[in-house]
């Protein structure tokens, strides 16, 4: 397995890691100088385009100019890093002007290669594309995309629907997916009524052990914890002891 560490944009984040992490996880927010990339380039990087909480949302086409610009940063991001892949969320459902078709027609439109589709968690305030592994699967086929596998998000989805988690990673593992994504995670609710997710592993009741025996042995994991280079240490140390 290769283990990444993750960064909003931290060029002392990632000089800690330089030599100890296998890759790099970069989000890509617009207005920031990434420059700084370029230092790394020995590092292979892989970068995560902005999601509904800056603005942004694929299945809205009231947003088509945001979404352009935003997804096309990504896009230059990925160019300065030498990056193989852009990391993108699928979007919601949360007016009228939402739908699955205008997402992936949006994602169609985009012929990047590079973008991979991040499965999504189930919310009951409001629909989000990608929350099964049968209508992700339906969705990638459709965009001709990629699979990045956030293991918190299908453990939310499967709490929130009352279903059993592992079965439910398990089949979104049948998809093949080609990064994964993984925190620590607790099922008690925090204030928005959501289980916590991308903890530190510190603070996690994953029973970390038995969801790496669930990957592939060439598997490529982001861990997305708290961007903390003491407990990323941390994180890092647990997960290459279960993994190896």
């Amino acid at each position: 397995m290769k283990i990444g560490v993750k960064t909003y944009g931290d060029g002392k984040f990632l000089e800690n890691f330089r030599k100890k992490a296998d890759f790099f996880e970069v989000m890509a927010l617009e207005g920031r100088d990434y420059s700084f990339l370029r230092q790394f380039s020995e590092v292979p990087i892989i970068i995560h385009a902005q999601h509904y909480i800056f603005g942004d949302n694929p299945a809205d086409k009231s947003r088509i100019e945001k979404n352009a610009l935003s997804i096309n940063f990504a896009r230059g991001v990925a160019d300065l890093a030498g990056a193989k892949r852009i990391i993108l969320h699928p979007g919601i459902i949360s007016n009228g002007s939402c739908s699955e078709e205008h997402s992936a027609s949006f994602i169609r439109s985009l012929k990047d290669k590079r973008i991979i589709i991040e499965n999504q968690p189930h919310f009951k305030e409001f629909s989000c594309l990608c929350t099964t592994p049968e209508n992700t699967g339906e969705f990638i086929r459709k965009t001709g995309t990629g699979l990045c596998l956030d293991i918190n998000h299908a453990i939310e989805t499967a709490f929130m629907k009352g279903i059993d988690c592992n079965k439910l990673i398990k089949e979104f593992i049948k998809l093949k997916p080609v990064h994964y994504h993984l925190g620590g995670q607790r099922l008690d609710k925090g204030a928005d009524g959501r289980i916590l997710s991308h903890l530190p592993f510190q603070d996690s009741i994953l029973n970390l052990k038995e969801i790496l025996g669930f990957l592939p042995e060439n598997a490529e994991i982001t861990l997305e914890t708290e961007p903390d280079i003491e407990k990323t240490e941390d994180d890092l140390s647990r997960v290459r002891m279960q993994a190896f």
